[in-house]
């Protein structure tokens, strides 16, 4: 009886030791879960950090052996330009996109913290292999073969300065590790690889502006832009109804005005660089007429919005928007269906963090603006904004990621919010108009707020077949009642339909919602 005694006793024990162990063991590391297939296709990328929101560059655009690689801001130059290639098990190789085309690797394959990231000619070893490692939606860590996937890409001492290191560190898969692939195209420089499409030198998602369109150009006569050729602003003087403006490589401009029925296409990587803007004035494109189509572009640097319309009737394919003061797509004061095609709007971001969205729908939009395949991420302000919009907007297949901080400036960081209390009309009261926005199949990631939020909503929102994955405050946010300080009184909200969506990593309010279908996570 004795002997049984003690073996309880030792087994108890044992399992206590067991439980307490495991409850104060680190919880830190994510877990590496390589996927089976690599998630990054064969093709031009720019490589971010998401902590620091910089790209991996050659320091100097040394191309020599061992040149030194860091972070910088985004540029579009060839020493930010990587070609992936597949090697099979998980495993890529990361070739510059610089003349010699020299590969990324890590200095004698050595496996200790700290070790340096270079590029090295192509040698076959395993100090020029990485592993894919999926963390969320579009963002992976790099673990490195010649350390049996122990150590991993890292941005050394979580540096958010342009000019921080990359090094190696062993794989905690924190944000310091993880990395975004932007899709590009490398036309410009003589190096090999055949791209995927895809980016602009803002790092266009899904266009096509590497080499020529991927639509046919609009019947009528054409007008060529290009640098050191005729302005922007002349060929839209020259221009009539159906005119084809082409955009060669980058030009700069000031802001301008597109006519009804004038179209803008880009080839070669087109860029509309409207640094030269200043103030409230400075819009890029402003469009307030109707029937024109934009398509294969980019446009940054102004210093407002990147594109304003309050025109209806307008079509927008593979544009993108980057690098603005304000929203880069803002549609208002009655602009309606307009139509949005994998058009990607990232980095715009206003001083105070408070306007700067990737697509703003607001102040008087009117009905029947649509979006299919769009991306907005890391804007200071929020992915989508419908504040006071006055009509129902569509989304297919869109996503929201990582907005609400950008280059040190914080703002709301909603991905999709999809209300607001109306205070902006003279002469008419504060009021909410109730509007049945409709989502199907969107995502929203890593949002500084939430994924999807209400924000005074008073209309019946539907999301069919959406995914909210990691953000801060709700990935749901879907209040019964609210106060809103416009108003001054309570307000009892429409009920929203979650149908068939799932929600990771996060916490829901869903007490205005009702959930049907398959839902997952709730």
């Amino acid at each position: 009886m004795k002997h049984k005694f003690l073996k309880n006793l030792f087994v108890a024990s044992a399992l206590i030791m067991t439980v307490v162990t495991t409850s104060l063991a680190p919880q830190s590391v994510i877990k590496a879960e390589a996927a089976s297939k690599s998630s990054i296709s064969n093709g031009w990328y720019y490589i971010k950090n998401i902590n620091s929101q910089l790209y991996v560059e050659v320091a100097g655009s040394s191309d020599v052996k061992g040149a030194n690689v860091q972070q910088g801001k985004g540029t579009g130059n060839s020493n930010q330009k990587w070609y992936v290639e597949n090697k099979g098990s998980g495993y890529i190789t990361i070739k510059s996109g610089l003349s010699n085309g020299y590969y990324l690797d890590v200095n004698g394959g050595k496996k200790v913290n700290g070790t340096n990231i270079q590029i090295w000619p192509s040698n076959s070893k395993d100090s020029q292999k990485f592993k894919v490692v999926n963390i969320s939606s579009g963002v992976v860590a790099l673990t490195t073969k010649c350390s049996s996937n122990k150590q991993a890409v890292d941005v050394y001492d979580w540096s958010t300065k342009a000019g921080g290191n990359i090094a190696t560190w062993e794989y905690n898969g924190k944000a310091c590790q993880q990395f975004k692939f932007e899709a590009c195209d490398n036309s410009g420089s003589s190096n090999g690889g055949s791209g995927n499409g895809g980016s602009n030198g803002g790092g266009n998602n899904g266009g096509n502006n590497g080499g020529g369109s991927s639509s046919q150009t609009p019947s009528g006569n054409t007008i060529t832009v290009k640098n050191g050729g005729t302005s922007l602003s002349d060929a839209i003087s020259k221009a009539s109804k159906g005119t084809t403006i082409i955009i060669e490589g980058t030009v700069k401009s000031g802001a301008v005005s597109l006519k009804s029925g004038v179209n803008i296409e880009g080839k070669n990587n087109a860029t509309i660089d409207f640094s030269s803007t200043k103030g409230n004035s400075g819009r890029g494109i402003t469009i307030s007429g109707s029937g024109s189509t934009l398509s294969n572009i980019t446009v940054k640097n102004a210093a407002d919005n990147g594109i304003f319309i309050d025109g209806s009737g307008n079509t927008f394919k593979n544009v993108t928007c980057c690098y603005n003061k304000d929203a880069g797509f803002q549609v208002s004061n009655g602009g309606s269906n307009n139509k949005f095609y994998s058009c990607y709007s990232h980095h715009n971001a206003d001083a105070k963090g408070e306007n700067a969205d990737g697509f703003a729908v607001k102040l008087h939009s009117g009905a029947g603006n649509y979006f299919e395949d769009c991306v907005a991420e890391y804007n200071s302000d929020d992915g989508w904004d419908l504040y006071a919009a006055h009509g129902v907007v569509t989304f297919k297949n869109c996503r929201a990621n990582y907005n609400g901080y950008c280059d040190g400036i914080y703002g709301d960081g909603n991905g999709f919010k999809l209300g607001g209390v109306d205070n902006k009309t003279p002469g008419v009261a504060a009021h909410i108009d109730p509007l049945n926005h409709v989502l199907e199949g969107c995502s929203a990631v890593g949002n500084y707020a939430s994924g999807f939020d209400r924000n005074n909503q008073s209309g019946v929102v539907t999301m069919k077949k959406c995914t909210a994955d990691g953000n801060k405050k709700y990935n749901y946010n879907w209040p019964k009642e609210g106060t809103p300080s416009a108003l001054g009184k309570k307000v009892t909200f429409g009920t929203a339909v979650i149908d068939s969506c799932t929600s990771r990593n996060g916490k829901n309010n869903l007490k205005g919602a009702t959930l049907k279908g398959t839902c997952v996570g709730f």
